[in-house]
């Protein structure tokens, strides 16, 4: 269950709010699928007779449904994403047959050649997210990695991105030439990202603009 994949991940970002998300299995792999689920908001059903600590607390909390047996095709029915975390390789196959009959995507834990999809490693900084993937070659290997991009980012960077998303809404409702107000942005950026790798305070938008275009700011209040 080893073998490489034959092309590249299609990489992509799904929205799961609200979405539905089996897992099943109720062990540690499956702990940390459902996490991180409901960190995406996803619905989230695990199918399992025996559960961790941490999953029998989420029960508690009314935060996962559960089924505690062993797994049925009809667990399937709904589901966006489907996940074979069992310590049985048979049964794992088997959730990976009927997901594809249920016409939904399927990741089989340790099994990237049987899956439709893998989990990257995930650095989260605000509203950034930085995903790290070895195509299901090797999760040791994405946790390295993860962690050294760790060591180099800093929250800072999402400060970063919630100012940078404060510009654009900023320019969305004052400057109405597209090609002007992108022009803009992007210089906006640029000077943005080289105060987060000089450890400089970010500027404010309104001023930036202001002393940047000090004839067309004294324009508009004309």
């Amino acid at each position: 269950m080893g073998q490489p994949l034959e092309y590249p991940q299609y990489a992509i970002m799904l929205n799961m709010k609200d979405k539905r998300s089996v897992v099943i299995g109720g062990g540690i792999v499956a702990t940390r699928k459902v996490k991180q689920l409901l960190d995406s908001g996803a619905e989230v059903m695990v199918v399992s007779p025996t559960l961790t600590p941490a999953l029998r607390r989420l029960l508690q909390e009314g935060t996962i449904c559960v089924q505690l047996r062993d797994y049925e095709r009809t667990d399937l029915q709904d589901a966006m994403l489907v996940f074979a975390a069992t310590d049985d390789e048979e049964v794992n196959l088997q959730i990976a047959e009927d997901a594809r009959v249920a016409r939904a995507l399927v990741n089989v834990a340790h099994a990237p050649q049987l899956s439709d999809f893998t989990n990257p490693g995930v650095l989260r900084y605000g509203p950034i997210q930085i995903n790290v993937s070895t195509g299901g070659a090797s999760p040791t290997l994405t946790r390295h990695i993860v962690d050294k991009v760790d060591r180099i980012i800093d929250d800072r960077l999402g400060i970063l991105a919630e100012r940078l998303l404060e510009s654009r809404l900023a320019a969305q409702r004052t400057i109405a030439d597209d090609t002007f107000r992108h022009e803009l942005l992007r210089g906006f950026g640029d000077v943005c990202w080289k105060a987060w790798e000089q450890q400089q305070p970010f500027p404010e938008w309104d001023t930036w603009f202001h002393e940047t275009f000090p004839l067309l700011t004294a324009c508009e209040e004309e």
